[in-house]
């Protein structure tokens, strides 16, 4: 299991050679940011280390095969980690802003001066999943002076990431950071926590934090140790991680469609494409079927009832389809 208390130093490279893979295109943008108001608090004044809470936001977000409507800030994390489950075994999620050791701070008299909060805005169709950590400190900072402020935003619709990091106050970096230069900040899309082998691209950022470079690790990988950002990452900043899909042009030569859905026996499907591969993946982004072949049925009977994703790969990108298995 990739421990993520001790993730510092260097990451070698790995190059995508397929649109298979989920690719993200990122980029950093300095905004002003703007504390949330009117968001729900999740350790309500209580002090928290290594905190579990759940966020049932309602509308439904992707990241490679894994399909969800409420996020952890997951239990085994050391604070800052988020994932579709709470499990910490398996193939999961994980997202993180940062992946260092961080705590609230108190007041003399021992309460929380580090609220946790979440808010959706927005109408159906294009809301805005946002949730922060504000005042935050450092587990190994025995100063207990430094502290950071950060919100990450999930974008329903367009399946966008957003990590944003307003004022900190770093004067103890090699104990807040546990011996590295800056933040580690990582997306990995999916990730099997048993054999620590991505099962899908991870990405971490590098360098410069006002214009970091991206480590890219191709699935069947494994991360080693991880690297971290070079400083502190400048009040405003904005990394903004974006599904990349199939263009328009693509999406019009491609045809793809499933049906019945609901199913209980054989999922048929019809497309002008001769040459792809069908995959099919429960919601925890395991992979339950895959055929290399043409034929225009998989036989799902064997599944147990739920919400799958059938993903259609050719040569140009994939398409993810849900549907649903019954009795």
């Amino acid at each position: 299991m990739i421990n993520f208390r001790h993730i510092t130093l260097v990451v070698f490279l790995f190059i995508i050679e397929t649109n298979a893979q989920s690719v993200y295109n990122f980029e950093t943008e300095n905004l002003t940011y703007q504390d949330l108001t009117g968001s729900i608090s999740l350790n309500n004044g209580e002090y928290w280390d290594d905190p579990e809470f759940i966020i049932p936001f309602g509308f439904d977000f992707q990241i490679s095969s894994f399909l969800f409507d409420t996020i952890y800030v997951i239990e085994f994390g050391p604070g800052g980690i988020l994932s579709s489950s709470n499990n910490d075994t398996g193939i999961l999620p994980i997202f993180a802003p940062i992946t260092q050791d961080i705590e609230s701070r108190e007041d003399v008299k021992g309460n929380s001066t580090s609220p946790i909060s979440y808010k959706v805005e927005g109408v159906a169709g294009s809301q805005i999943l946002k949730i922060e950590w504000k005042n935050f400190g450092f587990y190994g900072d025995t100063t207990e002076n430094d502290f950071m402020n950060m919100q990450v935003w999930l974008y329903e619709g367009t399946n966008v990431i957003e990590y944003r990091y307003g004022e900190s106050d770093i004067n103890n970096p090699n104990e807040s950071f546990e011996g590295g230069t800056g933040p580690v900040v990582i997306l990995f899309t999916s990730f099997n926590i048993d054999t620590g082998v991505f099962v899908d691209n991870g990405y971490m950022l590098h360098g410069n934090p006002e214009d970091p470079s991206v480590l890219v690790y191709e699935a069947g990988s494994e991360p080693g140790e991880l690297a971290a950002l070079e400083g502190i990452i400048p009040n405003g900043t904005v990394y903004r991680f974006t599904p990349e899909e199939l263009s328009i042009e693509d999406y019009q030569e491609i045809e793809f469609n499933i049906f019945p859905n609901p199913v209980s026996s054989y999922l048929f499907f019809q497309t002008n494409i001769t040459e792809y591969k069908v995959s099919v993946y429960n919601n925890l982004g395991q992979e339950m079927y895959v055929q290399n072949n043409q034929e225009n049925s998989i036989n799902v009977s064997n599944l147990s009832s739920g919400l799958y994703i059938v993903k259609f790969e050719t040569e140009k990108g994939f398409v993810n389809k849900k549907f649903i298995k019954k009795e």
